[in-house]
């Protein structure tokens, strides 16, 4: 892909189209993280992993087997109000 480099505010910008940010598994591109690197006289872009580490840790979770195995209500009971809770 060939494109020039434009003024962006006091920086400069580069506009990347979809189809080469999909190509690197970005695709949902606002707010991605994104690890920016020189080799020469290249720039290095690679995608940086957006995955919270709650999300790693339920990784492969099956909620719906789990609540087939685990029937009932899975309501839990956190006792009485102590404060401001209710009003």
């Amino acid at each position: 892909m060939k494109t020039t480099i434009k003024k962006w505010g006091n920086s400069q910008g580069v506009m990347i189209s979809k189809k080469l940010l999909a190509q690197i598994g970005i695709h949902q591109p606002v707010n991605q993280s994104i690890d920016v690197d020189v080799d020469g006289d290249r720039l290095i872009i690679k995608k940086i992993s957006n995955e919270s580490k709650m999300d790693k840790l339920f990784e492969g979770f099956d909620t719906e087997k789990y609540f087939k195995e685990h029937p009932g209500s899975h309501e839990v009971n956190w006792g009485a109000p102590v404060g401001h809770e209710v009003w």
